[in-house]
């Protein structure tokens, strides 16, 4: 890139553009599509599905999953399966509204050619600076079918305290600004005769006491019953994801076992599914 763009845009560029190097090299034989925050790029390692794909990044919404679906589902001729990491904050968070991560959005946007405005000036303007150089842009980094481990991983820092990262996902849990591009999914896929895996990812003990789950997916549960083609894999209070298996309170160590444990879990509910 030759203008100089904010370090850390950079940063979502180069990320991404490695994801989307795999997925052009690998695009024939992808018949699981995987997208989500941070939770599923952590959590989720191909290798324990075949013919999957991990789309996920850092505070990626329900509305960017759903236009890169939206997107792929026309270009990836084998593809199946979509499945959505959903977050405690996901009802109400919406990327490009954010001041400090909205960028990441634009990353996304013209990387994956979705062909989407912005409200919000500075991102119209990043936006701008950034459409139509990034087509031939190729990233090659150790990793398989979009899962990178150990590219740009980083953990919540020391003095991020538990209390506080509850409360900035709760926030966002009280709202459903977001929720109708959850429904979006779930008509388009059905639309399409994919099945959609919709996983609400573990969290550690010490945040799981402070939010327990019993009222926090009440909207998604509520969207999803009753639609056949559609799946809830509910992971966050399950016993078996060991405090030892995070890196911070909600990240899954990328090589660890949890993350093999996830990942198995959701070929599991796909394959009783099916």
């Amino acid at each position: 890139m030759d203008e100089p763009f904010p370090a850390m845009f950079e940063q979502y560029v180069l990320l991404l553009t490695a994801k989307r190097t795999m997925l052009r090299a690998e695009a024939a034989s992808v018949t699981t599509l995987v997208a989500g925050s941070s939770h599923g790029d952590f959590g989720f390692d191909p290798a324990y599905l075949p013919g999957s794909f991990n789309l996920c990044c850092r505070s990626q919404d329900l509305k960017y999953s759903y236009f890169l679906y939206k997107t792929l589902s026309e270009q990836l001729e084998s593809l199946r399966t979509i499945v959505v990491f959903y977050s405690v904050f996901s009802p109400g968070w919406v990327l490009d509204r954010s001041r400090s991560e909205g960028m990441i959005s634009v990353a996304i946007n013209e990387l994956f050619n979705l062909g989407l405005d912005y409200q919000d000036p500075s991102l119209t303007s990043l936006y701008e600076t950034v459409v139509g150089k990034l087509g031939d842009l190729s990233v090659d980094v150790s990793g398989r079918s979009g899962f990178l481990p150990d590219y740009n991983k980083s953990f919540m820092p020391p003095r991020m305290t538990t209390e506080q990262r509850v409360a900035d996902h709760m926030k966002f849990n009280r709202r459903e600004n977001a929720l109708p591009y959850l429904d979006m999914l779930i008509s388009l896929s059905a639309q399409n005769r994919h099945r959609l895996l919709v996983v609400v990812p573990p969290v550690r003990s010490d945040f799981r006491i402070r939010a327990p789950g019993a009222e926090l997916f009440r909207g998604l549960k509520q969207r999803t019953d009753g639609h056949a083609h559609v799946q809830v894999l509910d992971l966050y209070e399950h016993d078996d994801f060991e405090d030892g298996f995070f890196g911070d309170m909600d990240h899954l160590k990328p090589l660890g076992p949890g993350t093999a444990l996830l990942s198995r879990l959701v070929d599991e509910a796909l394959s009783r599914g099916s």
